[in-house]
Parts: C-alpha cells; structure tokens; sequence
C-alpha cells in the first residue's frame, strides 16, 4: 500500500475507531478456498454459484482464475467478467455507525478490449465507489498483472452488511480482482525510538504486532 493511502486509512481509523473495524471479518479475501479447483486456467461461474467459500455470484458471470496468470494473493483470482459483466458478494458482521476501511487489489484482464477495466465497490448496497483500471497505462500482460492496491472506506449502517464488486464494463475481458481485507489499526511501540505510532495492517499482522508489544487500536493523541 502506498504512503498516501496508508496515511488516509490511519486517519480514518484514528478518527472513527477501530474496535469495530477489529472485530470485523472477511471470508477467503483471497480467493483461495473453493468447492472447485480452475487448475492451470479458469472457472466460469454463473449466477448463484457458490464455489468460493463466503462468496456468492449474484448477478451475471464471473471467470474464477487458477494458474492463467500471477494472483496477487497466494495462486487465485476473479476476473469480474465471465462471457458477461458480473458481481460478487458476500456478508459480514459489522457496527452501525463505524467506519471501516477495505483493502483490495486490483488489475485487469489485458487479452482484449476494452482498454479500460471498471469495478464498483458497495456496502450494503449503497455508498458506491467505481474503480478503473487501464491496461494501456499499466502495460500488464499474463506474465506480470502490475496489481493497484485501492482502499474503500463505508460507515456500517446495521450489524450485518453486504459487501459487493460489480463490473461495469462488458464482454469477456473484464476488471480483475483479489487480496480483499480489512484494515485494522494497531498502535505500534518503536522501540528504542522516541514516541509511538497507529499502523493499519491487515487482520494476519495483527496478532503478530500484539506478540511484540504493540497496543490494539489506533494510538492515544
């Protein structure tokens, strides 16, 4: 995640919190728990499909990526188009009222048009947020898909909502997805140094920043 980004997830969990954030989880962000191996290509799923463990496809088709090309986390990912634009989601528990902030990446599917990959991002089915990934800037190619980190941030409106990713482009070469988690603040104790500091770091790092001493939450001002 780049400095600009990590600065504007720390603020933010400063600001609103982060015990809600905390207690938050994600299944399979990235993709790599399924019912169904795609191998060395791909799956294409249709709508109700539930072969991602957490995940459903609720509307149109997605391609569940095995070895086609690099995921960004560990060896799958989601191309958001199958033979049409698709959707995914899935839902977790969550606090009404706190922010939280969802780390994701993202790519997109270079075989063929269109240049630009869009993808929206909602929360309970509102607060959009669209994404766009140009594979004419980027250059990427199966070899090296030059992943973009992106951060969304949504205020919870119940205890449970209902995460969604959507294409908006059509045809079969679409927005690529994988690596979605929630970003938890921890106040890091530097040691041997003058003062602490909030981190935000992905749920796996939390405990290990606990096990060296390092505080829940963001810092106290």
């Amino acid at each position: 995640m780049n400095k600009l980004i990590r600065w504007v997830v720390t603020a933010l969990l400063v600001t609103f919190g982060s015990a809600g954030a905390a207690s938050a989880q994600l299944t399979n962000g990235s993709f790599e728990l399924g019912s169904q191996d795609p191998g060395a290509f791909w799956i294409t799923l249709g709508p109700g499909a539930t072969v991602m463990d957490g995940w459903t496809v609720d509307a149109g088709e997605v391609d569940y990526i095995g070895g086609w090309w690099p995921a960004s986390e560990g060896t799958k990912s989601i191309d958001m188009n199958g033979r049409v634009a698709g959707q995914i989601s899935q839902y977790f528990p969550t606090t009404p009222g706190v922010t939280y902030a969802l780390s994701f990446d993202m790519s997109g599917n270079a075989d063929d048009a269109p240049v630009i990959k869009l993808m929206t991002v909602t929360a309970g089915g509102s607060q959009p947020q669209t994404y766009a990934y140009n594979t004419s800037l980027t250059g990427n190619n199966r070899s090296d898909m030059k992943w973009e980190n992106h951060v969304y941030t949504f205020v919870a409106e119940s205890d449970l909502t209902l995460l969604s990713f959507k294409s908006d482009v059509g045809g079969f070469f679409g927005p690529v997805l994988d690596n979605v988690e929630l970003l938890s603040g921890v106040c890091h104790r530097n040691f041997g140094k003058k003062g602490q500091k909030t981190l935000t770091v992905g749920p796996h790092a939390v405990a290990a920043h606990l096990a060296h001493g390092d505080a829940p939450g963001p810092c106290e001002e």
